[in-house]
């Protein structure tokens, strides 16, 4: 369709629409298609795109906004994971861990929520621990703070790992449960 817009029309997509704003641009067939592949693909049995899908849904959280936040930052924290960015991923895994324990226990500070989710016993002892010390973590991401503390031993993939473990527990305690 485009090609056709380009030698019969001389036009662009954009300018296209602009110049006849009630065509269209793709064809109902081409929509309906589209449709149904996708619907077959996220049916499929090959990969689980329900999983998939689910287990970055964050439904827990009744903040609509901060749960597009969340699922946003989770997909760029997972993607960090995999392709070694052990500093990002650090800072988005602590960023949503701070996030689902602030929401959990309607708190201010990470501090206090650390302290709260500890006596709730919604995260574990071993767990507030490394939490306390990645804590810090986050202000690595001003580089002369980094700097001044010379060679860091949290900025590797232990810790980016550890903190991604401590995200999926977390999620999987409060997936299905009441919204936050």
């Amino acid at each position: 369709m485009a090609t056709h817009l380009v030698v019969k029309h001389k036009l662009n997509k954009k300018d296209y629409q602009l110049k006849f704003p009630e065509a269209k641009v793709v064809s109902d067939t081409f929509r309906e298609w589209q449709k149904n592949r996708m619907t077959k693909l996220y049916k499929s049995i090959d990969v689980d795109y329900r999983k998939i899908a689910g287990s970055r849904s964050f439904d827990f959280v009744s903040n609509q906004k901060l749960r597009l936040l969340l699922q946003r930052d989770y997909q760029y924290a997972k993607k960090c994971l995999q392709s070694k960015l052990w500093k990002p991923a650090i800072i988005l895994f602590g960023s949503l861990i701070e996030a689902i324990l602030r929401e959990s226990t309607k708190t201010n500070t990470f501090e206090t929520a650390l302290d709260k989710a500890l006596n709730d016993k919604i995260i574990s002892e071993i767990e507030f621990h490394k939490l306390h010390v990645v804590r810090d973590s986050r202000n690595y991401v001003h580089l002369h703070k980094e700097l001044s503390e010379g060679e860091t031993k949290i900025i590797n993939d232990y810790w980016a790992k550890t903190l991604s473990d401590i995200c999926e527990s977390l999620i999987k305690k409060f997936k299905g449960g009441k919204l936050l």
